[in-house]
Parts: C-alpha cells; structure tokens; sequence
C-alpha cells in the first residue's frame, strides 16, 4: 500500500514516514466524509474517516473508538470511480490485520474472479447491519492507482473519440462466459472456438514480424504476490490532468477500459513515459481497488 501513496503525489523523494502521520492527523481532524459502524458485541464504534487530496482523490484513515479514544488500524490512499459499476456476483472477506476487507468480483469482461481492495468498508459493514437478510442487491465501482505506466499507440486509429460503452462483441463474450460458469455446454464450445481462433490469428501475425503489443489490444494480469494487484494494458477514454494539494505535483486520472472492464486510475506525473491521451493505451502496474453499492429491493424493482 505504502508504494501507492505516490500514486496521488505523496512521493518517497517529498514525504517522510512523519509527514504521512501528520496528514493521518489531519484526515482524521478535518475529513470530508465520516462513516461510524457501532459494534454491538465489543461496544466499540468503527469509523472511517476520507479527505480529498486532489478533485477525485485522497487519503482514507480506519479505526477503532472505545472509551480511551479513537485507535487508528490502518491508512491508505484511494481514487474515486466514476463508472456505474459491475453487477456480478461478490464476496467480501476481512483480512487477518488491521481493518482492511478484500472483495473477488466475478465480472465477465475479465474472464475470472477480479480481486480487489474494498474503498468503503464503513458503508459495507452498516449495510450489513442494516440488511440483516441480504435482501439488496450490490454492484461494484472499481478504480485503481497506479505506481508505473507508458502510454502506447493504439492497435487501430480511433482517434479522440470516447469510449463510453464496450462493444457488441465484448458484451456478447461476457454473456458467453457467464452462461459457461453456469454449466451450458454451448457456451463452453463457443468460447473454446472463439480462443483458438484469436490465437491462431495472434500467431499469424506474430510470426509475419508484428510487435506482440501491436497484436493485442489489452490484457488484465494478476502482478506480484498481492492478489489486488495487476499488471494491465487498456485503452484510455477520458483523461484528466489534477495536482495534489500536498505536494502540487501533477496526477493524471483516466477512465481505463480494458476488455469492457471501465475504471478510473491515478498515477502521477513523474511515474508515466509518455503523454496520455484519449484514444491511447496506458501500460502499467496497478493496485485494485472497489466501492460497493447497496441498492435496496424498492429501488431496483
């Protein structure tokens, strides 16, 4: 976590580990927003305290208040998604330390359960409480931040245009793939089919001298022994030029897509080769992050 706090411009070469603690203090003093989750059992009282840093951006602080005061557990820097989320299926688990939670998404542009770090565990832990019967259904904001990235040429001129959609082709695979976890032998076939015949033509061109990178369009692989962290390859569709209120250095947030999988990114200026633009691809190593969204039943019937 501590190597993605660059990510939204609190770099190593400008903050010091008694900088973060200050700004720690400050979050938890002067927050934008406050979640509190009162635990019955212990009688302690969950917060969660978030402050901005950037338009889109900031620093999370989780804790535990008891009647010695209030215990911080753990920090960690976050980036807002703007997409309207994914609504397959999820789980969510509590780490081990600390208060952090681990979310696995099971979204069919990826191909196999996305793995991320659940961005508001207050507000996934009242509507438990409030939903004893997990009668609301949720869908998931992902974003992401970004500590390495070069921005690419695409594989086919697509200009400026935005991106807002992913195409027939990718919802049709995400339907097939979905229908194929369920156990239809149709869709199994029709995915088998599908492989082979992308990798036959992957091959072709390979071997007619082409730069696999001109080959594939984008790719989503599991990266380093974190499991919410991935090393991708996914076309840009809005690009955002911020500073950090910290430090004023410039952060680039960018609405990815990758396979028809859409979230946000942050990566600052000084960690990203090349200049983003929509239309290009972004190259990089990521952490993932998810926001949970409760929809009640009178709001989805």
């Amino acid at each position: 976590m501590h190597a993605y706090l660059r990510s939204i411009g609190l770099t190593d070469d400008r903050i010091t580990e008694k900088d973060i603690e200050k700004l720690c203090d400050r979050v938890y003093e002067k927050y934008d927003h406050m979640e509190s989750v009162r635990d019955e059992d212990t009688k302690a009282t969950f917060l969660e305290f978030s402050k901005e840093l950037g338009k889109g951006f900031g620093l999370k602080v989780l804790g535990m208040q008891d009647s010695f005061g209030f215990h911080r557990t753990s920090y960690y820097p976050y980036v807002v998604g703007s997409d309207e989320g994914s609504d397959g299926s999820v789980g969510i688990q509590k780490k081990l330390m600390g208060d952090a939670f681990i979310g696995v998404c099971n979204d069919g542009h990826v191909g196999a359960p996305l793995i991320f770090t659940l961005q508001n565990p207050g507000c996934y832990l009242r509507g438990l409480k409030d939903d004893p019967q997990h009668e609301s259904r949720v869908t998931t904001t992902f974003s992401a931040l970004a500590k390495w990235g070069r921005i690419l040429l695409p594989t086919r001129n697509l200009g400026h245009r935005f991106i807002e959609t992913p195409s027939d082709w990718e919802e049709e695979r995400v339907e097939t793939i979905q229908r194929a976890k369920m156990g239809d032998d149709e869709a199994m076939k029709e995915l088998t089919v599908q492989n082979l015949e992308l990798y036959g033509r992957a091959q072709d061109r390979i071997k007619d001298g082409e730069d696999i990178l001109s080959v594939v369009d984008t790719y989503f692989i599991p990266y380093g022994m974190e499991s919410d962290q991935y090393h991708i390859l996914a076309n840009i569709d809005r690009v955002r030029e911020e500073h950090s209120s910290v430090t004023g250095e410039v952060v680039w947030k960018m609405l990815l897509n990758c396979g028809g999988l859409l979230f946000d990114t942050c990566i600052t200026g000084q960690d990203l080769e090349g200049f983003p633009l929509p239309g290009m691809r972004l190259k990089a190593d990521i952490w993932m992050q998810g926001r949970i969204n409760f929809l009640l039943p009178s709001a989805v019937s």
